[in-house]
């Protein structure tokens, strides 16, 4: 069984980054034509860890 893996391009994940703020991970996975758990994985990936 194999699978075909798109990479995210430069502009998907620039769209991703500026989207985050304003809609839900659906939202902007619809957007794209990804799934939703790829868009989180990305945002995840991109994080700015949390310092007190």
């Amino acid at each position: 069984m194999t699978h075909c893996y798109h990479h995210l391009t430069a502009g998907e994940r620039a769209t991703i980054m500026l989207m985050r703020e304003g809609y839900s991970i659906r939202s902007i996975a619809k957007y794209h034509g990804r799934a939703a758990s790829t868009v989180s994985r990305e945002l995840a990936r991109h994080a700015v860890p949390f310092s007190c």
